[in-house]
């Protein structure tokens, strides 16, 4: 059983810190709780932090923010603690800090604490946005014809939404500028005055909005993913989407093996998308202690899998070998990796995500150019009506939502002389390099490496990103030395 932890660095002088962010009259207390992750060799302490759900209006209830230490190994600890902020919006930092420790946290724990937040609304905050009507249905989501999946989709989220109103939710109150203000008040109430940030993903987003609100508390600030207000990622994604592929048909026309063994992977590829949209496959899949699925594997199917397999260098690597299986008729591997994607997916905090990217990310730009990106990508005509976040869908979903759009500002570029690092990954299809680049520019201390063999997630998956992200927090105003990226040995494929 996980034991009751006790975090000795709050104190009443450090809660009065925090009190000039939390309005008066608020409620506000520090629990301890137990500690449902705790890396072996590691003393681990938690606490539930408690603050407005609405700082503008304190009445209207409370949020209770999860927060997980773990203490640094070494007696000769540094007092700026490294701070993890996952992505999304609406995964868990809880979740996710096993394997996060494991592959790369546990680079920067020797002499810094490690502090690890479930953000409003995730993993063991209250209250959680989960919509488990979602993971009730989800063998219909996954088994759903193509031309169904939005309805569906959209179905399943209006069914959400009007539960957590019922349970007095207040949507709009789930936002960055709430997130980022939690953060802080969360680190004050631990005793900490100046922190380092690890933001991936949406995390990056949110490091980024800390940058813009509270420099005084940074230290410095890794963006992994980048992911910057600015951009229009709705949007961009197919067009970032289409540069990852033709960076995976590249990839294996540059391997002498992988184009030996599937020649001329684009046109495969392409080909077999129109094929399986005019006479879809169907694949019988059954996970582990789990019943038989049967899963309609059609074009469109296929191009959301493939977006999802440039994430992981794994399944990158196995890219080629998937696309070649399907095109002779086999697609248990492809279902397996599929399903396994999509149901990752449909766990997130969707009640928190749409909450955040329908207030910032739905109205930041109006109306958006699908026609360019048809003329540009015709073969995606039929394929923006299959997501719910496609063309005619997303306006629906943000309807449902119901949450007015937080001011324009809040995706204006970020400027700062905090110390960032920047890394990116050559295959990511949904936080490119050109995110870091556009990020970068109204950063005046910032250093920015893109990983050859790596998707999204750079730090999770190569080990030279962690030695470059280990010397910039150790050093944060002079440039990190990178030379492993030219070590790195060229790509293997399956």
């Amino acid at each position: 059983m996980p034991k009751e932890g006790k975090i000795t660095r709050f104190a009443f002088a450090a809660l009065l810190l925090a009190l000039w962010l939390v309005p008066a009259g608020a409620q506000y207390d520090v629990r301890p709780a137990d500690c449902l992750e705790e890396p072996a060799g590691f003393r681990v302490h938690c606490a539930y932090v408690v603050l407005p759900q609405d700082y503008a209006d304190p009445e209207r209830g409370s949020v209770e923010i999860y927060v997980s230490v773990i203490q640094a190994a070494s007696r000769h600890r540094l007092d700026d603690p490294l701070v993890y902020l996952v992505g999304g919006p609406g995964s868990s930092g809880t979740q996710l800090l096993r394997s996060s420790f494991r592959k790369y946290l546990n680079a920067f724990a020797g002499q810094r604490d490690i502090v690890v937040i479930d953000q409003r609304g995730t993993g063991l905050s209250n209250p959680p946005l989960y919509c488990r009507e979602a993971l009730y249905r989800l063998d219909e989501i996954l088994q759903s014809r193509h031309a169904d999946h939005a309805e569906l989709a959209l179905e399943i989220l209006d069914e959400c939404q009007r539960r957590l109103a019922q349970d007095g939710v207040f949507l709009e109150t789930f936002h960055s500028a709430s997130n980022a203000r939690d953060i802080v008040n969360v680190l004050l109430a631990l005793g900490y005055e100046e922190w380092n940030l690890v933001g991936v993903s949406y995390g990056s987003r949110l490091a980024l909005r800390l940058m813009r609100d509270y420099p005084q508390y940074l230290r410095s600030v890794i963006l992994d993913s980048v992911y910057p207000p600015q951009a229009d990622i709705y949007l961009d994604a197919y067009y970032h989407g289409e540069r990852a592929l033709n960076a995976l048909f590249a990839a294996c026309a540059a391997s002498s093996s992988c184009a030996e063994r599937y020649p001329d992977l684009g046109r495969v590829f392409y080909s077999l998308y129109e094929r399986l949209n005019q006479e879809p496959m169907l694949e019988v899949y059954t996970p582990p202690r789990y019943k038989s699925l049967k899963i309609e594997i059609s074009g469109y199917r296929l191009y959301d899998w493939a977006f999802g397999w440039l994430y992981e260098v794994n399944s990158i690597r196995s890219a080629p070998k998937l696309i070649y299986e399907l095109q002779r008729g086999i697609g248990h591997n492809a279902a397996r990796l599929g399903v396994n994607h999509q149901a990752t997916m449909t766990s997130l905090s969707l009640g928190m995500h749409y909450a955040v990217q329908c207030q910032e990310e739905y109205p930041s730009a109006a109306p958006r150019d699908y026609a360019a990106l048809l003329d540009a990508h015709p073969h995606l005509r039929g394929f923006l009506r299959y997501p719910v976040e496609g063309e005619t869908t997303l306006s629906r979903l943000c309807g449902i939502w119901g949450a007015s759009p937080q001011p324009a500002s809040v995706n204006d570029p970020v400027r700062s002389d905090v110390p960032a690092l920047l890394l990116s990954g050559h295959f990511d299809p949904i936080t490119p390099p050109a995110y870091a680049d556009m990020a970068r520019r109204t950063l005046s201390a910032s250093y920015s490496f893109v990983l050859p063999h790596v998707g999204h997630g750079v730090l999770r998956s190569d080990r030279c990103a962690v030695r470059i992200a280990a010397a910039f927090i150790d050093a944060p105003r002079q440039a990190p030395e990178a030379r492993c990226i030219g070590e790195v040995e060229p790509l293997e494929f399956d």
